[in-house]
């Protein structure tokens, strides 16, 4: 059953989820975007869209189990993530939210849009693609020696000419999330394949990738385009898997273009 959408923030603390939200109390005229992270993450890789975007939108970040401070055990499946997702979209949700996911998170938005896509206005697919296969040196590499592979795999998932210290600081969230929850959610995404269903997704969608992607290339967006009917794909120049940190003024105006294109 679902709850008061002015007291939502105070709803998911008693619940036990954290969370980074552009609002105090629900602006019932507005659309709402909530966002989930990706492996080993946590609500704060949303913050350039949290914060620039909650001028037009109710904007919130949240947790997923075991991640962050929200409480519970992180899931072995991106499909028991995706239940929890969507207890959790119709507890707190009154209105339907637009929801985006990236990486991991996409997979996560992706099943729950399959199970219950009425509990979402549309949907939005970052960095991501309807089979996640990881490389079989990053699992070994996370058993063996986590934090030296953290670093790898921060290294990996952005644009070569990044910042330096955008890596450092991202390799440095990953470690806090610890091995166990790390290597847990890279093996749901290994095991992770929407292939025999993602033609049955009837939300609009809009599917995000950066152009120097290496860990989820354009093909794999290109994928989801091809798949979903009533998708729209776009390429975010000068940013790598990080698209949302990387560079995220372009993102967030197609991300609101999006949303108030179906709005109206």
């Amino acid at each position: 059953m679902r709850g008061s959408s002015k007291m939502i923030l105070q709803s998911l603390e008693k619940a036990g989820i954290s969370f980074e939200a552009g609002f105090k109390h629900l602006d019932a005229k507005r659309p709402t975007l909530l966002m989930v992270h990706g492996a080993g993450g946590r609500a704060q890789v949303w913050r350039n869209q949290v914060y620039p975007l909650k001028s037009s939108l109710n904007t919130l970040a949240i947790d997923l189990p075991g991640h962050g401070n929200t409480t519970g055990n992180a899931g072995s499946t991106i499909g028991e993530y995706a239940k929890w997702l969507i207890k959790t979209l119709d507890a707190f949700f009154p209105q339907q939210p637009y929801v985006m996911g990236h990486s991991m998170g996409g997979a996560i938005v992706q099943e729950a849009a399959f199970l219950n896509p009425s509990l979402m206005k549309g949907i939005i697919l970052v960095g991501t693609g309807p089979r996640l296969g990881v490389a079989p040196a990053f699992l070994e590499g996370l058993l063996e020696n986590f934090e030296s592979m953290v670093e790898t795999i921060i290294g990996y998932a952005y644009a070569p000419d990044v910042d330096r210290r955008l890596i450092n600081d991202g390799a440095a969230l990953m470690k806090k999330s610890g091995a166990a929850v790390v290597y847990g959610d890279f093996m749901a995404c290994n095991q992770f394949d929407m292939r025999d269903r993602i033609t049955r997704i009837t939300l609009p969608t809009l599917i995000l990738c950066g152009e120097k992607d290496r860990m989820t290339p354009p093909s794999l967006s290109e994928k989801l385009k091809n798949a979903i009917p009533e998708s729209r794909r776009d390429t975010i120049p000068f940013a790598g898997h990080m698209v949302m940190i990387e560079n995220p003024k372009p993102l967030n105006k197609k991300v609101l273009d999006f949303i108030l294109e179906v709005e109206r």
